[in-house]
């Protein structure tokens, strides 16, 4: 059996090449695909009658002894999804005019030109056969010709294309029946994917040259959709544009190019697409469109980059020592660099020492040693001229960090290899164990805090500390203030969230003052804590001084009795290990374990240990939290640690529950939009939300959106739901479905009613009336969490009219009310609700200004006669 194998997507082009190949192989039969385009569609009804005995049905097909491919050459495709019919006997014959971009097996027959249509390379094999076409067949093959070059504009046109659709001119091709079928319809689906399209365009700068990436979502296939991105006047503009649009799963990408330098055909194929220069696509399933934009990206920056030289990257800071020096002359040179370069006398390179074998060396009393006795002389080495791209081939094969660069002999630069060392398991960098251990070993600061907790805790709370320092000390415990208090004490804030560790039992401790003061207390066996609330209502927590393991990463802790030290070491932050003694004797004793004062003034967020962000992965989003309400900036060690523990996808380990909450306190912040920018910049954002992404537009969102929430909060005394309003503005721009599972999987189910309450109103601000009267009609019934999030996304304009509007209903019973009508004589009725109504819209639209003019309007139209 001869079968003919079309591209899920297959357009005109396909249709036209494979009934040529019946043409030329009368045997063969069309395997129409389940995915073609609408004119395809139009095609096949068409030409039903031609068409007839040219095509098979999946279910009929048996063994295939010639397959065909029409308009593409990605035979593994063919042969994956006919891999019941075919075997290694079966002959393959490709007619496309894509360029292949992997090599081909032998056995396979390649009909592969560079023409404009496919269609032209079978229509110039049938006329050299001198086989007879029908007018209806030769209208048929020239639609191909026609869509795939664009009526002979598009560039990658040529003359044979041209000369062939003239051939089909005189063997009575229709250009009627052509244009009806090719000339662009557009339906509401393809209209709502354009609107995104354009909504949805990010600009990406390569050198000189402007690419545009741009995406959309759609609940089915939308076929031709390239046949429309010529209304989209900026992807006409740019160098080279790559379409992105995600239907259930699965993203099909267009890429299109105007320069030589960007092959978009190239590019697709690392997707297992195709094209040309100038033309391509590919179907992508199992990446989000974020990871496919990041993905093209890189191909993009590779290709712009490969030839450039090791000379524009390398570190010219080098330290040279000659091979012939002991280990005790170079030891100073040790603390400069990790790696020494060894040359001779000469200046040749020889090859490297590594600083910490200098210093072994040293401690083990070697150091009359020559350093030729410890160079490692087998290492990979550079010259300035090598390009990036064949280091790239080198590096990935080789476990060096460090490569000398190395030009006539001599050394003259370094460059070290990007490396990603996965943190699970304790996998860290060694160069930077020694900054965690020694923040153990540090020697403990005490300084006298007691005046600071006087300025910034008030009497009462205070009273309550220095009485529990006292039963404390009676029952020979030992207790300390810990945690953000003291934090901020530090930093001259106030903070009445108080936290007590308790060097023995929290819980007798407890449960002793509150008898002795008869305030209630509330105890947790499990965790070792309990809770007394105090007769104005504050709350104090206490709990026993513990340690924590962690069963796997994400895991809620397992805990046991600890000391002070041992229960600060298992903190987030340095920042938050600070602690103040209250035990009678010792009230007021700052106590600093982990260098938390000198962080603080530094301004650093800094992790205890490598594992931090392993063990509990909530801490990602509190280092940032922290960071942005404070305005610090994470050491680099913990830096580092939190990228790999981001890019280790450890938020997918933590209970959703806590990813609420935490998340629910950084929408709570005052400088929420900091936060969220630094969960942007460190792709937190994009791991909770795979289909996220942060530009200006959002950005400037958000800032609106934070202003406005304060500007409701003061205008109208009301507490605005800040987490649903900005998670709103974090993911508007996908399809609610979208939204709804990251609802639903972090359990903000107060936000889900929020968004469905705005995308029922939000159209109704597509069209807006002139007067304020008519505006305030659409906008009585919308609760005011969402006019926020409504005014704060609107233009300037709207959202002005929009507050003025409501300041005015919050003024609506000063202006006029019932007592003032029953003052004027009228009495009591239902033209009370009228006569209020009708002079609250004449305020709206600005005729009355104020209650004197309120009156006056009253008396002359329901007083005057």
């Amino acid at each position: 059996m001869q079968v003919i194998f079309l591209a899920e997507g297959a357009d005109l082009d396909a249709l036209s090449t494979a009934y040529g190949i019946t043409k030329l192989y009368p045997e063969s039969r069309i395997l129409l695909p389940g995915a073609v385009s609408s004119s395809f569609r139009v095609a096949v009804k068409r030409f039903e009658k031609i068409l007839k005995n040219k095509t098979i049905k999946k279910e009929n097909l048996k063994t295939v002894s010639t397959l065909f491919l029409a308009d593409t050459n990605n035979y593994q495709l063919a042969m994956k999804n006919l891999s019941s019919y075919t075997d290694e006997n079966t002959q393959i014959i490709i007619y496309d005019h894509h360029p292949i971009r992997k090599k081909l097996p032998e056995n396979v027959i390649k009909k592969i030109k560079k023409t404009g249509a496919a269609t032209t390379i079978v229509v110039g094999e049938i006329k050299r056969k001198k086989i007879p076409l029908s007018p209806e067949e030769a209208t048929l093959l020239a639609l191909g010709i026609y869509e795939d070059t664009g009526s002979f504009t598009y560039a990658t046109t040529t003359e044979k294309d041209m000369k062939t659709a003239a051939f089909l001119l005189k063997k009575g091709a229709d250009l009627e029946t052509i244009k009806s079928i090719i000339e662009e319809r557009i339906d509401y689906e393809q209209i709502s994917v354009i609107h995104q399209l354009i909504e949805n365009i990010q600009y990406f700068l390569l050198k000189t040259q402007k690419i545009i990436f741009t995406f959309a979502y759609s609940d089915r296939y939308i076929p031709d959709i390239s046949g429309f991105l010529h209304m989209i006047k900026p992807l006409q503009e740019a160098d080279a544009f790559f379409v992105l649009i995600n239907e259930k799963g699965k993203t099909s990408i267009i890429a299109r190019s105007k320069n030589k330098k960007i092959d978009v055909g190239k590019i697709m194929s690392f997707l297992g697409g195709g094209g040309h220069i100038y033309a391509a696509s590919a179907t992508v399933k199992g990446m989000t469109v974020q990871e496919i934009k990041g993905y093209i990206e890189g191909l993009l920056l590779g290709e712009a980059y490969r030839n450039k030289k090791i000379e524009e990257f390398m570190s010219e800071e080098i330290i040279l020592i000659e091979k012939d020096q002991t280990i005790e002359e170079v030891i100073e040179k040790a603390d400069k660099a990790p790696v020494l370069f060894v040359v001779d006398k000469n200046g040749k390179f020889t090859g490297i020492v590594l600083s910490r074998v200098i210093k072994e060396g040293l401690k083990h009393g070697v150091k009359k040693a020559k350093v030729e006795n410890f160079t490692i002389d087998s290492v990979i080495t550079f010259q300035p001229q090598t390009t990036i791209a064949q280091a790239e081939k080198i590096i990935s094969q080789s476990s060096q960090e460090y490569f000398p660069v190395i030009e006539k002999g001599k050394p003259v630069g370094v460059i070290n290899r990007t490396y990603i060392i996965k943190v699970l398991h304790g996998q860290i960098f060694d160069a930077e164990k020694d900054i965690f251990i020694s923040r153990e070993r540090i020697k403990p600061k005490f300084l006298n805090f007691e005046k600071k907790i006087k300025k910034y805790i008030p009497q009462h709370i205070l009273n309550h500390l220095i009485q529990i320092g006292r039963v404390s000390s009676y029952m020979g415990f030992n207790s300390f203030v810990v945690g953000g208090i003291v934090r901020d004490i530090v930093l001259g804030k106030k903070n009445l969230d108080i936290d007590i560790i308790v060097e023995g039992d929290a819980i007798e401790l407890a449960r002793r003052y509150a008898k002795e003061k008869s305030l209630p207390v509330h105890t947790f066996e499990e965790f070792m804590t309990a809770q007394i609330t105090l007769e104005t209502g504050e709350k104090i927590d206490l709990a026993t001084a513990r340690k924590e393991t962690y069963t796997h990463p994400g895991a809620y802790p397992k805990v046991e009795k600890a000391s002070i030290k041992e229960d600060l070491y298992r903190r987030d932050f340095t920042i938050n290990t600070l602690a103040i003694d209250i035990t009678e004797g010792r009230f007021g004793i700052l106590v600093d374990y982990f260098n938390g004062l000198k962080d603080i003034k530094d301004r650093m967020i800094r992790v205890l240990h490598q594992l931090s962000f392993i063990e509990d992965p909530i801490r990602i989003l509190r280092a940032l939290r922290f960071a942005g309400r404070l305005g610090f900036k994470l050491g680099k060690p913990t830096e580092k640690l939190l990228k790999l523990a981001v890019d280790e996808n450890m938020l997918e380990l933590a209970p959703s529950g806590r990813i609420n909450l935490e998340l629910s306190y950084s929408l709570n912040e005052d400088r929420v939009v900091d936060i969220l920018l630094l969960m942007d910049r460190y792709r937190v954002l994009h791991s909770l939300i795979p289909e996220f992404y942060m530009d200006e537009k959002r950005e400037e969102l958000l800032s609106r959106l934070r202003d406005t929430i304060i500007s409701f909060e003061m205008f109208f005394e009301i507490k605005i739901d800040r987490v649903s309003n900005y998670l709103l503005a974090l993911l508007y721009h996908l399809p609610f479905e979208l939204s709804y599972r990251f609802l639903e999987k972090y359990h903000f189910h107060k936000a889900v009613k929020f968004f469905e309450e705005y995308y029922e109103v939000k159209d109704l601000f597509k069209e807006l009336p002139q007067k304020d009267s008519e505006l305030y009609k659409k906008i009585k019934f919308i609760k005011k969490d969402v006019l926020a999030f409504i005014s704060a996304s609107s233009d300037i304009e709207l959202s002005e009219r929009i507050i003025r509007i409501l300041k005015k209903e919050e003024e609506r019973n000063l202006l006029l009310s019932g007592k003032d009508l029953k003052k004027l004589g009228i009495p009591p009725s239902s033209l009370y609700r009228k006569i209020l109504d009708d002079v609250f819209k004449k305020y709206l639209d600005g005729e009355i200004k104020n209650k004197e003019e309120a009156l006056k309007y009253v008396k002359t139209k329901y007083l005057s006669n």
